[in-house]
């Protein structure tokens, strides 16, 4: 069967993938194409360049070597800008191309090992525009260019932003390249996660389910709402492609509480994720057709939103 790896978006949640990739190949599970979103399309980039367990070794080494001043760069001016409106974005894009430039195996994403799909989003129509072919690093750039944090990346004719708001999980693109089996390796997911951070004697817990205390800011609250509406089209993607193909959700460790622009919890979050995935790829069973949650998991009755009942079609 023709095999590909779904890579969601997770900002430095990212490291996640890399433990999960490494069980995937202990197993046996070796992926003919890749599609990826956001962080999810810079793990997928990497590995189409060497889709082998050598190449998840590396994979693991680079996540755990990434700082926050690589990718999320603090300049006060431009965060002052961008607060009161003289600027679309809070943080430059230079720091990640640089990254991408010194680490990508190749320069066009035709040269990658394996085909390799990169998502973003049309910040005009809303629209998935995908990349297959072509330079390597504008779409990469663009895929994880978070809406209001970095700016817009012209390609072409258009101004392309993080793929995560129009796919966040491309399953469909997937299955549209030809894919008959697909695995999706999420940021982020509902096994407990425990976090130490020795040198400066910090613990903390990642717990799940969330709090139910709103964010404090604006921001917050815009974050937490694009958030929900991303997994709210991922659900509903699962659902639709249960039928369509063999369709496996990985289970990852939850992140809550933990800082999506911090790299200090990388190398915890790959031992975890790579031990979770050890253990499910043991009696792992795909995705049932029918309504599903987040992770692939049946929605029983008494779950359909705040009703609290199944919706009357009739």
């Amino acid at each position: 069967m023709r095999t590909a790896w779904v890579l969601p978006g997770g900002s430095t949640f990212g490291a996640i993938q890399a433990g999960l990739v490494t069980a995937l190949f202990e197993a046996g599970i070796e992926p003919d194409l890749l599609v990826g979103t956001s962080a999810g399309s810079l793990n997928a980039a990497w590995l189409a360049g060497d889709p082998t367990p050598r190449g998840a070794a590396k994979l693991r080494e680079l996540w755990m070597s990434m700082r926050r001043t690589d990718v999320f760069p603090i300049q006060p001016s431009r965060i002052l800008a961008g607060k009161i409106g003289l600027s679309n974005h809070v943080m430059g894009n230079h720091g990640l191309a640089r990254w991408l430039y010194n680490n990508l195996p190749f320069r066009r994403l035709e040269d990658a090992q394996i085909p390799v799909t990169v998502t973003t989003t049309d910040l005009d129509t809303g629209d998935p525009v995908y990349f297959e072919s072509g330079p390597a690093l504008p779409p990469l750039v663009a895929s994880c260019s978070i809406p209001g944090m970095f700016p817009p990346v012209k390609v072409g004719d258009r101004w392309l932003v993080d793929g995560g708001p129009a796919a966040f999980m491309p399953i469909s693109r997937a299955v549209e390249r030809g894919a008959e089996r697909v695995y999706v390796l999420p940021c982020g997911g509902t096994e407990p996660f425990e976090f130490s951070q020795r040198r400066r004697g910090i613990g903390s817990i990642a717990t799940w389910p969330p709090p139910k205390t709103p964010p404090r800011s604006v921001g917050g609250v815009n974050g937490a709402a694009l958030g929900a509406a991303m997994v709210s089209a991922a659900r509903l993607d699962l659902q639709l492609n249960a039928t369509r193909c063999e369709l496996y959700v990985v289970p990852a460790p939850s992140v809550v509480g933990l800082s999506p622009y911090s790299f200090a919890h990388a190398e915890a979050l790959i031992n975890a994720s790579w031990e979770i995935a050890k253990k499910w790829c043991r009696t792992a069973k795909p995705v049932p057709s029918g309504p599903v949650d987040i992770g692939g998991n049946p929605i029983t009755s008494g779950r359909f939103g705040v009703s609290e009942s199944a919706p009357n079609i009739n």
